[in-house]
């Protein structure tokens, strides 16, 4: 009598505990997830990538119109010429 009252004692235990733990869901087999997933903050980066290169664009760009805004001006210098060649020639008030 002794066996069987033991043996419905254990049975009786392990079910307990086997229901205690599946309420608390802390099973040895359970699969604990991560507290940050690995790729949380992905559009971050892509954000920092993308605004990195539009400045890299942007800057290129600039430079490229300004370079073609200085090549475009006149030369001081020839200007000088110019307006030194006219007064000597008289090129403003031609009479005829």
């Amino acid at each position: 009598m002794n066996q069987t009252a033991l043996a419905s004692l254990i049975s009786q235990c392990v079910l307990q505990l086997l229901e205690r733990n599946l309420d608390m869901k802390k099973n040895a087999t359970e699969q604990k997830e991560p507290q940050y997933k690995p790729y949380d903050n992905a559009y971050f980066f892509i954000l920092f990538v993308m605004l990195f290169y539009s400045f890299l664009a942007l800057t290129v760009f600039f430079g490229y119109v300004r370079s073609k805004k200085a090549i475009s001006k006149k030369d001081p210098y020839e200007e000088f010429i110019e307006d030194r060649n006219r007064k000597k020639w008289n090129v403003d008030s031609m009479i005829l």
